[in-house]
């Protein structure tokens, strides 16, 4: 409650009255500046699954465009995963590899190949894909706008839950005298889906604008001077000309990216 004695003791004396209802708006202001402080900390610490997910979730329609400009779209954008227990996990989405469905000879779906593993490339836009490579990383796409067209998620920006995002990621790990540095905790599509703990048993083939375990969220604007575009990385299967498009996207300067392109970044 705010004290203003000393200011209201400046009234003449005649004016009594008014100062005790001078007194009683300071102390109406002083209980519903309090109240607000309090709602904005419950607020400012809520991490778990009581979190509001309807408002920052990102909707169908904005998954439903073009397999490019939707790669460069989720670069700032937040990626939510929400544990058993409650515990909220995330990172800012700050590098991404477009997959051009049938006509792009890198991607699982090329001249329309359909399989039980790739079947979510060809399901409504905003399905999250994802497979297992090397027979033990996971890799997390979501379905975009065209035939057999996905977004890999390469690297993260860990933001909430980084105490449990390591736990997870040193499980596997052979030396652990070295503590990991956040920014090597997502630094990779093998990587991020360790960390958050994402696998294809729990999550392919979900919709990600209506998922309780795993969405994306409303998060930074990054523009489009802040976006390097460069090769994809690993697809040497691929035709020279698929090789050497510029499908792969990041932002600048970020330190979470998984490799720098510093030709690309020059030019």
């Amino acid at each position: 409650m705010l004290n203003m004695e000393p200011v209201l003791n400046y009234l003449p004396e005649n004016q009594t009255s008014n100062k005790r209802k001078a007194q009683d708006i300071l102390n109406d202001i002083s209980h519903d500046v309090t109240s607000k402080r309090t709602n904005l900390t419950t607020c400012d610490t809520s991490c778990d699954s009581s979190h509001d997910i309807t408002s920052h979730r990102l909707g169908l329609e904005f998954y439903d465009q073009p397999c490019i400009m939707l790669a460069k779209s989720l670069l700032g954008k937040t990626l939510v995963r929400i544990l058993d227990d409650g515990s909220r996990l995330s990172g800012k989405i700050v590098e991404t590899e477009g997959y051009l469905g049938v006509e792009d000879t890198a991607a699982h779906s090329y001249n329309g190949r359909k399989t039980e593993r790739n079947m979510a490339m060809f399901m409504t836009p905003a399905t999250s894909y994802v497979y297992l490579i090397y027979g033990m990383y996971s890799c997390l796409n979501v379905s975009s706008k065209g035939e057999g067209c996905c977004v890999l998620l390469r690297a993260l920006q860990p933001l909430e839950g980084l105490e449990t995002m390591t736990a997870h990621r040193s499980k596997r790990r052979k030396d652990t005298s070295k503590p990991l540095k956040p920014k090597d905790l997502c630094s990779g599509p093998g990587k991020l889906t360790e960390a958050l703990n994402i696998n294809k048993a729990l999550l392919d083939k979900k919709d990600l604008s209506t998922d309780t375990m795993m969405w994306i969220e409303s998060g930074d604007s990054v523009d489009a001077a802040e976006i390097v575009a460069c090769p994809r990385i690993g697809i040497d299967y691929a035709t020279p000309e698929w090789v050497a498009k510029p499908l792969r996207f990041y932002i600048k300067g970020n330190s979470c990216v998984s490799k720098r392109d510093k030709k690309a970044e020059s030019d």
